[in-house]
């Protein structure tokens, strides 16, 4: 059966009055019955940023500190404290600007902390001059990436851990403390799988796909077909790949609509998705702007919609 998960808005102070608040959201959201939340990552911020997705500017500054953009594993591990039921999500860690072994057993730690309710979400990233800043030249990142995570699986592994790439070397070493799950977190990867080396990450080093948040539904398409490619190329039972898509509309990002229109267009895009192999709808609540109440009703209303059979 589909999961469907809620994303982090611009929480302060719509949402949460305060991002100490933020696990009192949290515990609501498990209260619904959503299965995760979500909450993504960026480090560095300039004053403006396109986003190239089609999601309209991010605009920061030091006169109103607005953002809630903190640091996701710590917020994660706080909200794990007050829950028991509820996955954490990173979508997407820039895995990338991270130390390999920092990481690892942060990582490891907080999947200690919430029982195994962490998967990691890791990605390249949109903003490559938030990299730049950090003395990561934009265009390594994908290959740092790669790198990073195959040196997390091998540190969470049981034993002595030794491994050897272009910007990592370490061996005889261990770190603690194990992760509560048994070869470490869930690792889904993020980007367009219609590309090879996206899907080829997915099948071979990864547990599932993170869409875009402003993916459209062609990309979603064609991105599943990879997958599928790839599982064939490499081995793999397609049943065994997470999917994930945000439920946002982009085509009408900025289109007012009633909370009955919504909930039609959010039922009608997961009826389409699933049968493309998507297991996991994230409801982006910044985009939606719904109190409490009627993100219960919506949630109601996809589960109903996914219990029908044949859909």
């Amino acid at each position: 059966m589909p999961q469907f998960g809620v994303k982090l808005p611009g929480l302060v102070p719509r949402y949460a009055p305060t991002l100490r608040d933020v696990p009192d959201l949290v515990v609501e959201f498990e209260r619904l019955g959503f299965d995760d939340v979500m909450d993504g990552e960026h480090i560095l911020f300039a004053p403006v940023m396109h986003h190239p997705g089609g999601s309209g500017n991010m605009v920061h500054g030091r006169d109103t500190q607005h953002s809630d953009r903190c640091d996701s594993m710590l917020m994660f591990a706080t909200c794990a404290a007050r829950t028991t039921r509820i996955r954490f999500v990173s979508g997407i860690l820039l895995a990338a600007a991270h130390n390999f072994a920092i990481l690892a057993r942060q990582a490891a730690t907080l999947d200690q902390l919430s029982a195994g309710r962490f998967t990691l979400g890791v990605g390249a990233g949109w903003y490559a001059d938030e990299f730049a800043a950090m003395g990561i030249p934009p265009a390594e990142r994908g290959r740092r990436l790669e790198e990073i995570l195959r040196a997390c699986r091998e540190l969470w592994a049981p034993g002595l851990s030794e491994f050897e790439s272009e910007h990592i070397s370490f061996s005889g070493v261990i770190t603690e403390p194990a992760p509560f799950t048994p070869g470490g977190p869930p690792v889904w990867w993020a980007g367009d799988a219609s590309h090879r080396v996206t899907a080829r990450r997915v099948v071979t080093l990864g547990h599932g796909w993170l869409a875009r948040e402003a993916a459209p539904e062609a990309e979603i398409e064609a991105s599943a077909a990879g997958i599928r490619a790839a599982c064939e190329q490499y081995g793999r039972d397609p049943a065994t790949v997470g999917m994930r898509v945000s439920l946002t509309a982009t085509e009408d990002w900025n289109k007012a609509q009633s909370f009955d229109d919504l909930v039609e267009a959010s039922v009608a895009r997961v009826r389409r998705l699933v049968p493309l192999g998507i297991t996991h709808f994230n409801v982006p609540l910044n985009y939606y702007g719904l109190d409490l109440d009627q993100l219960g009703q919506l949630l109601k209303a996809l589960r109903e919609a996914v219990e029908i059979p044949g859909v």
